[in-house]
């Protein structure tokens, strides 16, 4: 990541249109993802001169319950100097609390046969 990083999510939070990282990122990371065991499950990625998607599904436990949350979503990440001055997170953030199971996660991807690259 570029030193001037930032990313912005592309909904509502409970506070906030647009939510979006700002000025010390490293510190804002803790609170951005703050839960342990996410996965991120890659199925696409598209690239042209300085950007890139990324479609992918990441997953994590729910800290109380344990239960999975799935969510598909899509990465657009401008670059500068080989390196991510920003990004925009696309997702709709009511399917993580349906906890969507992989079945029904893969049906997104129906007549994709190919596996995911699969980052920890």
């Amino acid at each position: 990541m570029g030193k001037d990083y930032s990313m912005t999510w592309m909904y509502q939070s409970k506070t906030t249109l647009f939510p979006h990282t700002k000025i010390d990122v490293a510190k804002e990371m803790d609170k951005v993802y703050p839960i342990k065991g996410r996965r991120y499950h890659v199925r696409h990625i598209a690239e042209g001169k300085d950007v890139i998607m990324v479609e992918l599904v990441e997953s994590y436990p729910d800290s109380k319950t344990k239960k999975i949350s799935r969510t598909p979503l899509v990465l657009v990440l401008e670059m500068e100097n080989g390196k991510i001055k920003t990004g925009r997170h696309y997702c709709d953030p009511k399917l993580s609390h349906l906890y969507l199971s992989e079945a029904q996660i893969l049906k997104a991807f129906k007549g994709k046969n190919k596996k995911p690259l699969i980052i920890k």
